[in-house]
């Protein structure tokens, strides 16, 4: 049912960024335990953050890609779920409530273009259903986010 919706936003948003605003607010608004979602764009060597979901901000828009569990995700070329940040030597804190966090790389053509980094208040928020469903989120939105990033990069 979600993955259906995730495709309908998709077909309904043209525009890369709006279709990541819509996907991020979507996944937060029906997925309680999903507090901060964002997405981050690979340029060079760093993590750009392209849009979020959240009460706030974070500090951290750019993340170079040996730092931190969203560096982890994209050096490695794996999902990353820590279910207790604070055990984490990785971990870049953002906002003091994260307990745990998941990072999915996302994939087009096979090479890393990003990732959809998600913080939860909860220790233990994410399970393996979560790390397949937000895979295949990626899958769905991946194609939007390489053509922007063909823009982007072009600027």
């Amino acid at each position: 049912m979600a993955l259906k919706e995730i495709e309908k936003i998709k077909n309904e948003s043209k525009d890369p960024i709006v279709l990541s605003k819509n996907v991020l607010d979507y996944l937060r608004k029906n997925f309680q335990k999903y507090n901060w979602v964002g997405i981050y764009i690979l340029h060079g060597n760093v993590l750009k953050l392209l849009e979020f979901s959240g009460d706030r901000e974070t500090e951290h828009k750019i993340i170079p890609v040996d730092k931190g569990l969203c560096g982890m995700s994209v050096r490695e070329k794996r999902i990353v779920n820590v279910p207790d940040v604070s055990a984490s030597s990785e971990y870049l804190q953002c906002f003091l409530e994260t307990k745990s966090e998941l990072v999915v790389p996302m994939f087009f053509n096979n090479q890393v273009i990003g990732e959809i980094d998600i913080d939860s208040y909860d220790k233990n928020a994410f399970n393996s259903n979560d790390e397949w469903f937000i895979s295949k989120v990626c899958e769905i939105i991946a194609p939007s986010i390489d053509s922007y990033l063909e823009n982007y990069i072009k600027v």
